[in-house]
C-alpha cells in the first residue's frame, strides 16, 4: 500500500535563530544500541560539555559541543539526538594533549530543552567508527526581549482590544501573556499579537500589560504595560419615536405602528439600498403576533431584516406611502447585530496551543489539556515539567516516529504508546464527537479526549490530548503557534500516526469490504459509533464519507432523546441518507460517478428547527423540497450542495442583483408573485452564498414561508458561519435531511477533520 505523505507545516517560531546543524533524514549515527557508554577513545574525546551536566544555550540558542580527534582519524559528525551537525573548527591540540591529535568545536541548537544525549563520532579507518554517547540537560536562562509597541484600541464602552509587537528570543517563543487589572494571566500563541478585552464597565479605568514567554517557561524581564479608559455609556440608538429595532446574530427586526388612514404600503432601505416594499396589510400583526385584519392603529408592523452579518452596524430608514404614492412620514435608526458565541472559546484555544508548543520545546512527551486533565492520567512515573506537561520515563518507541513523516503504524510498548492504550475505548480507533448529557464531544480516547502530534519546527513533539473540539481548534491555529500536528489513532495492532487518516484506517484495520459508495460500508443507523470494532475500509478515500454518516446518525439520535422527538432511523431512510451522502461528497470532490468527501469540510444539517430551537418548519422543508424531498435533486441543481460563503451577498450584487431580485420581471412568473399576508419569500440557495439568484445556471427555488422564520433561519446561517469558520468565499456542504426536518429536529453543523468529525454548531439542549 502506498503510503500518504504526511504534512508537516514549516513553520519558524517567531526570531528563532537560523540552525547551523543538518536536519537528516536517518536516525542519528549514535542511536546504534551498540555504541558504549561515556567512555573516551584513543581516536576521539568528548571534553564538553560534562556528562550530566546542566548546559544552557547561548544567546544564538545554542550550546558548544567540542573535544580532540587523533590525526590519523577524521571526524565524521556530533548529534543531539535527531539533530545532526558534521560542521567543525580544528584547531591544534590542547595543553598537554599529544601533537598526534587535533581539537574541534561544533555550536547546535539543540531540538529541545531539557534531558538529551550528545553523541560525537569519528572514523579510525574505513567503516569503523569510535563513538561517545553521553547525557547532558540543556537549560534556556536568558528570558525574551521586552515586548514593544502596546498599544489600546477599539476603545468602547465595555470592551477594548489591545495589540502589540513581536519580542525575540535566543531559542524560542511559546506566546504572549496578557494581564488586565492584575487578574489572571490569558495565553495567546507567538503569532498571535492582540487581544480582545471584554465585560468591563463604561466609563472605568484599566490597566493592561503583555509579557512573553519562550519554550523555557521565561518571561520578558519587564512587562509592557499601558492604561486605557473605556467609553461612557453610548446614548440610546438614533431611533425615531415609534420605531423599533430589535437586533440579533444574523438579522434584527423593524417594527412600528402603521397609520391606516393615511398610509397604504412602506419602502425600506438598508445602508441607503432599497430592502423592500410592501403593503399596509402584508406585515401587519396584531397583539398576539397573529395576522391583523383589518390593520388597524393598534396593530404592529414587523419586518424582519436578513440575513446581516454579526456584529455589524446598519443604518435603517422607513417610508411610509399614501395611496398616491407619496411620503406620508419617515422612520430611521441604527443598529448593530449581535455576536455568536463560539462552541471552543479563543482563549481556551490559544492556551492549549501556546502550552502544547512550550511543553515540546521543553523537552516534554505529553501536554494535556486543563479540560482533560480530570480524566486522563499522566503517564506511570513521568515527572511534571509544568502543569500539564509531563517527560514520561521512556518514549523511546513513539519518539521514532516523531515527527511524523508519511502514515507509519508503531507496534510499541513504552510509558506513552501504554498510556494511549489504557485510556482507549474499548473497541479503539476512532469515535464521532458526541453532545451527551454534559454537552461533551468525544472522539479517539475516553473520557472525551483526543490525541494530537504537535511538533514545533525544530522536531521537538509533544503528544497534546484536549477534548475533540479543542483539538480540532488548536490543529486549526497551528500555524499561529508555530507548530505542525499530525493525528494519532489508538488500534489494535499498535499506534497509527500520520496526516491522512483514512490511510491509517485502512493500515490499522484492514478489511476485505469493497467500497463502492456508502451503501456498502460496514456500518449502519444502529452502529455503536462509540466503538470502532469493524469500520475498516480497504480504501481509505471514503473514510471521511463514513465520518460524515456516523456524526449525522449519532447526533440526531442525542437531539431526538434529548428533546423527546418521535424520530427513528429506519432501513429505508439510512439508506437515503447514504444516496444523499455520496451525492454531495462527490459534488464536494468536483467529480463524477461516486467519490468520497474531502477532509476539512464543514456540513450544515438544517432542521425544522433552528440550532436555538427557533421555529423554522417550512423553511427547513423548503430545503429538502428543493434539494429532491428525501432523494436526489435535479442534476442542475446538485451543485448546490456545495455553495460558497458570500458575505453581504457580493456574488450576487456583483451581477447586479439586490434582495428583492424575485419582485422583477426578468425572474417573473414565480412562486412568490403573489405576497400572502404574514408571509415572506424564502429562497435557497441561501441569499448570502455564491449561489444566490441564478448564478449556478438555474433560478435558485422559491417558496413562501410565514415571516416568523426569517430570523431564526438567518440567524442559523450566520451561527453556523461564525462558529465554524466558515469566512468569506469558504465552502461548505448542505445536507438537507428529510426524516429529521418532518420530526422537527434541531439544526446542527460539524467539521469533518483529518481527525474525525467534531460539532461547530451544537443544537442547544433543553
Amino acid at each position: 500500500m502506498a503510503l500518504a505523505v504526511a504534512l508537516v507545516l514549516a513553520v519558524n517560531l517567531i526570531s528563532q535563530p537560523a540552525a547551523q546543524a543538518v536536519i537528516e533524514e536517518q536516525p542519528p549515527a549514535c542511536a546504534d544500541p551498540t555504541v558504549p557508554e561515556d567512555v573516551n577513545h584513543a581516536s576521539i574525546r568528548l571534553e564538553g560539555p560534562a556528562a550530566g551536566s546542566e548546559v544552557a544555550v547561548d544567546a544564538n540558542g545554542e550550546i558548544a559541543i567540542n573535544g580532540y580527534v587523533h590525526k590519523q582519524a577524521t571526524m565524521v559528525d556530533v548529534a543531539v539526538e535527531k539533530t545532526t551537525s558534521s560542521s567543525f573548527t580544528f584547531g591544534p591540540p590542547p595543553e598537554g594533549v599529544t601533537n598526534w591529535s587535533a581539537s574541534w568545536v561544533t555550536s547546535m541548537r539543540p531540538p529541545h530543552l531539557g534531558p538529551v544525549q550528545v553523541c560525537s563520532r569519528a572514523e579510525r579507518e574505513p567503516g569503523r567508527y569510535a563513538k561517545i554517547l553521553r547525557d547532558i540537560t540543556v537549560v534556556d536562562l536568558i528570558p525574551p526581549s521586552n515586548v514593544p509597541n502596546l498599544a489600546v484600541g477599539t476603545i468602547a464602552a465595555t470592551s477594548a482590544k489591545v495589540t502589540w509587537g513581536a519580542a525575540t528570543d535566543n531559542y524560542g517563543l511559546a506566546g504572549y501573556e496578557v494581564t488586565v487589572d492584575g487578574g489572571t494571566p490569558q495565553r495567546t500563541t507567538v503569532g498571535t499579537l492582540s487581544y480582545s478585552i471584554t465585560g468591563l464597565q463604561p466609563s472605568s479605568d484599566h490597566t493592561v500589560s503583555v509579557v512573553a514567554v519562550d519554550l523555557a517557561g521565561n518571561r520578558s524581564e519587564t512587562p509592557a504595560t499601558t492604561s486605557f479608559t473605556t467609553d461612557a455609556l453610548p446614548p440610546p440608538p438614533d431611533v425615531d419615536a415609534g420605531l423599533t429595532l430589535d437586533p440579533d446574530e444574523g438579522g434584527a427586526t423593524a417594527s412600528w405602528h402603521p397609520d391606516p388612514a393615511n398610509e397604504a404600503s412602506y419602502r425600506a432601505y438598508l445602508d441607503g439600498e432599497i430592502y423592500d416594499h410592501f403593503e399596509l396589510e402584508q406585515l401587519c400583526e396584531d397583539g398576539n403576533g397573529n395576522v391583523a385584519s383589518p390593520c388597524t392603529v393598534d396593530s404592529v408592523i414587523k419586518l424582519p431584516i436578513e440575513p446581516l452579518e454579526e456584529y455589524t452596524p446598519y443604518a435603517f430608514r422607513v417610508e411610509a406611502l399614501r395611496a398616491d404614492g407619496t411620503v406620508a412620514r419617515e422612520l430611521a435608526g441604527d443598529f448593530i447585530t449581535m455576536i455568536h458565541v463560539d462552541e471552543v472559546s479563543s482563549a481556551t484555544t490559544q492556551t492549549t496551543a501556546s502550552e502544547a508548543s512550550q511543553c515540546a520545546g521543553a523537552g516534554g512527551d505529553i501536554y494535556i489539556a486543563a479540560s482533560s486533565r480530570v480524566g486522563v492520567p499522566a503517564p506511570a512515573g513521568s515527572t511534571e515539567i509544568f502543569l500539564g506537561c509531563y517527560r514520561a520515563a521512556d518514549t523511546s518507541c513513539l519518539d521514532a516516529f516523531l515527527p511524523p513523516s508519511g502514515e507509519k503504524l508503531a507496534k510499541c510498548a513504552d510509558d506513552l504508546t501504554d498510556m494511549l492504550f489504557a485510556i482507549a475505548p474499548s473497541g479503539r480507533g476512532p469515535v464521532i464527537s458526541s453532545i451527551d448529557d454534559a454537552q461533551v464531544n468525544q472522539l479517539f480516547l475516553s473520557p472525551a479526549a483526543a490525541p494530537l502530534a504537535w511538533c514545533l519546527s525544530s522536531g521537538a513533539c509533544a503528544t497534546l490530548i484536549a477534548p475533540v473540539a479543542e483539538t480540532v481548534a488548536a490543529a486549526a491555529v497551528a500555524p499561529a503557534a508555530a507548530a505542525g500536528t499530525s493525528w494519532i489513532v489508538v488500534g489494535a495492532a499498535g499506534i497509527g500516526i500520520g496526516f491522512v487518516l483514512g490511510t491509517l484506517i485502512a493500515m490499522l484495520f484492514p478489511s476485505t469490504v469493497g467500497v463502492h459508495g456508502l451503501v456498502e460500508y460496514p456500518i449502519h443507523h444502529d452502529t455503536d459509533f462509540d466503538t470502532f470494532e469493524n469500520w475498516g475500509l480497504n480504501d481509505g478515500q471514503w473514510y471521511n464519507s463514513l465520518k460524515l454518516y456516523a456524526q449525522v446518525i449519532k447526533t440526531t439520535k442525542l437531539v431526538a432523546n434529548q428533546h423527546d422527538l418521535p424520530f427513528a432511523w429506519d432501513s429505508t431512510e439510512d439508506a437515503r441518507l447514504k444516496r444523499i451522502i455520496d451525492r454531495a461528497c462527490t459534488v464536494q470532490r468536483g467529480t463524477q460517478g461516486k467519490a468520497g468527501c474531502d477532509d476539512d469540510i464543514i456540513v450544515y444539517v438544517p432542521g425544522a428547527k433552528n440550532y436555538k430551537g427557533a421555529d423554522m418548519t417550512e423553511t427547513g422543508k423548503h430545503i429538502v423540497t428543493a434539494m429532491g424531498d428525501g432523494e436526489f435533486p435535479e442534476p442542475t441543481r446538485a451543485v448546490w450542495f456545495y455553495p460558497a460563503r458570500s458575505v453581504r451577498g457580493q456574488a450576487a450584487r456583483s451581477k447586479g442583483y439586490t434582495r428583492g431580485w424575485f419582485n422583477t420581471l426578468a425572474f417573473k412568473p414565480n412562486a412568490c408573485d403573489v405576497r400572502v399576508p404574514g408571509q415572506t419569500c424564502d429562497e435557497f440557495p441561501f441569499w448570502s452564498t455564491d449561489q444566490a439568484v441564478d448564478l449556478t445556471g438555474q433560478v435558485a427555488s422559491l417558496k413562501l414561508v410565514p415571516t416568523t422564520e426569517s430570523l431564526p433561519q438567518a440567524n442559523d446561517i450566520n451561527a453556523m458561519y461564525g462558529k465554524c469558520k466558515v469566512n468569506d468565499k469558504t465552502k461548505f456542504v448542505v445536507l438537507p435531511v428529510k426524516p429529521w426536518v418532518e420530526a422537527g429536529g434541531l439544526s446542527f453543523a460539524f467539521k469533518v477533520s483529518g481527525g474525525g468529525a467534531s460539532l461547530c454548531m451544537t443544537p442547544v439542549a433543553p
